[in-house]
């Protein structure tokens, strides 16, 4: 039987249970299925953000805080990041690391920040968009409490269109990774949510046309890996 995806109500609930369930071992699974990759993705991210010392940022969906940690010290100990997650049990694990001790990590939900309008420089997604049940509603939320003149900077899946290259990546990210997953957590449904939560997500132009329409100009995107993964920028720019 095919793995059938939760929605609405159900995703919720599932998003915020199932990614506790593997917080232990989620940075351990993202380092085996892009053989360390993501590491150097996530860095490029921080660094399309432009952030200066003294400036505010914040890490939406931020799981075990790597991201987090990196937006931490590119604001210096006179600026400010927040690392924002659904899920307790990967806030937990972020709490663990020695570069947020002092970082505030806030469970809450991306659709509905809890902070106010026009608070920070700039806010960062990885491979968490998604998740959300109502993606247009976190956008218009990620546009809400950014300043005028702040970025918002995206890692995710992207589309692969290579036709050899698009057979190879699915085998590999319908076949191969659930079972990588299942090695370190057995029978855990979640590594199936992985690749079928792609395929209704957005390709990068569609994307980008979305970050337009929630009110973002200069919005642009690379690709990675044969288009397997992308990073968006888009800028607030009143």
């Amino acid at each position: 039987m095919s793995y059938q995806m939760p929605d609405g109500a159900e995703k919720y609930e599932f998003v915020q249970s199932r990614f506790s369930a593997i917080a232990q071992k989620y940075d351990l699974f993202n380092d085996l299925i892009t053989q360390g990759f993501h590491r150097h993705w996530k860095n490029l991210v921080v660094q399309k953000t432009g952030l200066a010392p003294g400036d505010q940022a914040l890490d939406i969906c931020c799981g075990t805080g790597d991201i987090t940690e990196r937006l931490a010290k590119a604001v210096g100990s006179k600026g400010k990041a927040i690392g924002l997650d659904f899920s307790f049990g990967m806030l937990e694990v972020a709490r663990s690391r020695k570069g947020l001790s002092k970082t505030p990590l806030v469970q809450g939900d991306a659709m509905n920040l809890p902070f106010a309008s026009e608070t920070f420089d700039a806010l960062t997604v990885g491979y968490g968009l998604r998740n959300l049940v109502d993606l247009s509603q976190g956008l218009e939320e990620v546009y809400r409490v950014l300043k005028p003149g702040g970025r918002f900077v995206c890692l995710d899946l992207g589309k692969v269109t290579l036709p050899v290259v698009k057979q190879v990546f699915q085998f590999y990210f319908f076949q191969v990774v659930p079972r990588i997953g299942k090695i370190l957590y057995p029978k855990e449904d979640m590594f199936d949510y992985f690749p079928q939560s792609s395929v209704d997500y957005p390709g990068p132009e569609s994307l980008k046309k979305m970050l337009e329409k929630a009110g973002f100009r200069q919005v642009e995107y690379q690709s990675y890996h044969f288009g397997g993964s992308v990073i968006h920028r888009a800028v607030k720019l009143k």
